[in-house]
């Protein structure tokens, strides 16, 4: 998810240094490729038509966009989460891809077989999952359920994307 990485430390530099983009990213034109992005990632990925590390690449860049997009009318333009938020989703999928995703073909057989018995009974599958990202995106009265969602969706991710480096 190198596309989610690159855009969550963009848009914490951005905030830090306001300037005329930083305005663009809060309008509703943004919104709504935001909306049209994330549509099509879903879709794309439903449909298979994508390798799965895109799609979720894809969802998770569009729904920080329209996270940013419709929450900033809502908050001061700089408010602490506007910076923070994005950090932490750019360490923590930098974290996990390093240590887990690049590392997963040297995963011993026990600790494979416990991922896919995680894989297999979780009830967090990506449809749930992706939910309630949607779902965290609206409810503004609680800023921090969107960062705990986004945390499943990567969390979600990486067994997935380690999964796929191991069947491959």
């Amino acid at each position: 998810m190198i596309g989610f990485i690159l855009c969550s430390l963009s848009l914490a530099a951005l905030v830090q240094n306001p300037n005329h983009f930083l305005e663009l990213l809060g309008t509703p034109v943004a919104l709504g490729i935001g909306l049209t992005l994330m549509a099509v990632s879903l879709l794309l990925g439903y449909l298979k038509k994508i390798p799965t590390v895109t799609w979720h690449d894809g969802f998770a860049t569009s729904c920080l966009l329209v996270w940013y997009a419709y929450w900033t009318p809502q908050f001061n333009a700089d408010a602490p989460m506007f910076f923070f938020f994005p950090l932490y989703f750019a360490l923590l999928t930098s974290i996990v891809t390093l240590t887990l995703i690049n590392k997963s073909q040297y995963f011993d057989r026990e600790s494979i077989m416990h991922l896919r018995y995680l894989e297999k009974n979780t009830h967090f599958n990506t449809g749930v999952i992706v939910g309630f990202v949607l779902i965290s995106l609206l409810v503004t009265r609680h800023y921090a359920l969107y960062p705990i969602a986004m945390t499943f969706f990567i969390v979600r991710h990486t067994m997935t994307a380690c999964l796929e480096t191991i069947d491959s």
